[in-house]
């Protein structure tokens, strides 16, 4: 891989520890949005209100798009709103331009700073579009494409995040519940992780009031850089998955789970993001862990598990091979420790915690764990106590 994609890599990296190191029990999630990023393949999230559904989503367009330089702006990083039946198609894509249209200029729309000029959108309840927003939806999904008055106008739409408190059976959504490759179950975290994400989210609480209840986050990377990564696609070697992709599909099919065509072929996209994350430009069979999040229905989700599992055992148990000693990784947090002393700007903090990060999941997955547990604990303080500074 070129230094060049290396570096947008390590950004990426970086916004995905910032956001992991922010939300408790959500890992999972944000490293499915970072590579549905790279395949501009859009995502669903479901799960009861209140699981910080919306605030996670707001965070990563912040952190992966450039700021507006002006109210003025016609593109908008981010777009964000609420569906109801009742919601109009003004309210998403803009008003009619009445004036040009008592002009003679014809009827369009004026969407300056809405949904057709946003490159990260998340809908809420995006299940209870109505017909005259789903159709136009649609098209947006899929053809990145809007037809204004007649017109057909492209649109620079990175990644659409639609958000659920329920499962729809409805028919009429179907053709829109296809148009997510990826789907992914928010809940309310398991009583293990509670009191870390009393701490946490009482420290945001506490960021909130300072700030005036907005917290607003440098970008550390933006669009451009992550459609460079888009475009690497293009050099991704899947001569190697081919067949085994062609097998699991196949099983997965034949299990009841609907694949569509179309779905299989995007899936097949987000195989490849999953090898850039890891700074490859070749495709393994462990990158297939992606499509664990591509169920029609929760019940789903421990049978794909099951389905996978053969194709990512052998790199576990190389890895479970490669562990380093707790004596080293006990020095590895000394140096966190007095780097922790002298951090300086956002994106020191952010490569700081991607760090912190990377040791955390190596101490909770390193097989001695009797002989790392201290290490964990200085480390779970050490990333407390500089979360609190902020």
């Amino acid at each position: 891989m070129r230094q060049e994609l290396k570096n947008v890599v390590s950004d990426l990296d970086d916004v995905v520890n910032l956001l992991q190191n922010s939300f408790v029990a959500k890992d999972e999630i944000i490293e499915m949005l970072a590579i549905s990023a790279i395949a501009q393949e859009h995502l669903l999230l479901a799960g009861p209100p209140g699981t910080g559904k919306s605030e996670l989503i707001k965070r990563f367009a912040q952190l992966c798009t450039a700021p507006e330089a002006s109210a003025e702006d016609i593109n908008k990083p981010y777009f964000e709103y609420l569906l109801t039946r009742f919601t109009e198609p003004n309210e998403l894509f803009g008003p009619v331009d009445i004036k040009s249209f008592r002009d003679g200029a014809g009827y369009h729309r004026i969407c300056a700073g809405m949904l057709p000029r946003a490159e990260v959108v998340f809908l809420d309840e995006i299940f209870k579009a109505n017909s005259a927003i789903l159709n136009a939806l649609l098209t947006i999904l899929n053809e990145r494409t809007f037809y204004n008055g007649g017109r057909l106008e492209p649109v620079p739409l990175m990644l659409l995040v639609g958000a659920t408190n329920e499962m729809s059976e409805d028919p009429d959504l179907a053709a829109l519940y296809d148009r997510f490759p990826v789907r992914l179950w928010s809940d309310n975290i398991p009583d293990s992780h509670f009191d870390r994400l009393l701490l946490r989210g009482w420290q945001q609480e506490c960021l909130k009031i300072r700030e005036g209840h907005q917290i607003n986050l440098s970008n550390i990377t933006d669009s451009k850089s992550l459609n460079r990564l888009h475009q690497a696609l293009n050099e991704v070697d899947f001569n190697a998955v081919f067949n085994p992709y062609r097998e699991v599909i196949r099983q997965i099919r034949s299990e009841g789970i609907i694949v569509s065509d179309r779905r299989a072929v995007k899936l097949l996209k987000l195989v490849g993001a999953a090898a850039i994350r890891q700074g490859r430009l070749k495709a393994e069979c462990e990158d297939f862990w992606v499509l664990r999040h591509i169920w029609n229905n929760r019940a789903q989700a421990s049978l794909l598990n099951d389905l996978l599992q053969p194709y990512l055992s052998d790199k576990r148990t190389v890895a479970a091979s490669l562990e380093r000693e707790s004596e080293v990784m006990a020095g590895e947090l000394t140096q966190l420790e007095n780097r922790s002393l002298n951090l300086q700007g956002d994106i020191d903090l952010a490569d700081f915690l991607h760090q912190c990060e990377r040791l955390r999941r190596e101490l909770k997955g390193h097989s001695q764990v009797e002989l790392t547990a201290a290490v964990l604990a200085k480390l779970e303080k050490l990333i407390t106590e500089t979360l609190e500074k902020l």
